[in-house]
């Protein structure tokens, strides 16, 4: 009897890992669809954009702050879904997206198409609005500005909410002094 119970036990442990394996490989219809492969193009044709100190202020910020999304929670929310779309679709979006590409690769889709609020789309037309000049030309207080907005970009938006965001970028320049021993 405990010998059969282990069997079954050790069969669905199997089943499952191979259910999982299939549906998270690249065979699954459902990463067929028009909208996963475009948004699984973007995030690479975003690889291409130069914001590599944006990323690492970024990640120095939030590995201390520990309340940061997952980056690769946007790119899944990014896919067009009807309003059918059941959770485990969005959750095998997710991990899949997860699985095929890294933390700062999510985060570079997310800089690039992130609505920062007055029709600017993505970090580059934010820096443009917002300070007239490119991300390569922000001082470090205005990249935390940017980087504070991807919170909530109406929360913490310099022209609605210049105190909210002057605090919140504070913080970040606390988090920083302390991640840098040098200063």
């Amino acid at each position: 009897m405990i010998k059969k119970s282990i069997r079954i036990f050790l069969s669905i442990i199997i089943f499952l890992g191979l259910l999982i394996v299939y549906l998270l490989s690249d065979s699954n219809p459902i990463y067929q669809n028009e909208d996963f492969r475009f948004i699984t193009k973007e995030v690479k044709n975003s690889q291409k954009e130069n914001l590599n100190h944006i990323v690492e202020i970024y990640n120095k910020i939030y590995k201390k702050t520990k309340e940061n999304d997952c980056p690769c929670q946007f790119v899944s929310n990014s896919i067009p879904t009807n309003s059918h779309s059941s959770l485990a679709k969005k959750a095998l979006y997710y991990f899949k997206i997860k699985k095929d590409f890294t933390h700062d690769e999510c985060l570079r889709f997310f800089l690039s198409k992130y609505d920062f609020c007055f029709h600017s789309i993505g970090i580059e037309q934010a820096s443009q609005f917002y300070f007239k000049k490119n991300i390569s030309q922000l001082n470090i207080n205005e990249t935390l500005s940017l980087i504070a907005m991807l919170k909530n970009s109406a929360l913490y938006n310099p022209i609605r909410n210049k105190e909210k965001l002057r605090n919140r970028v504070l913080v970040f320049e606390k988090i920083l002094d302390k991640s840098n021993p040098s200063n």
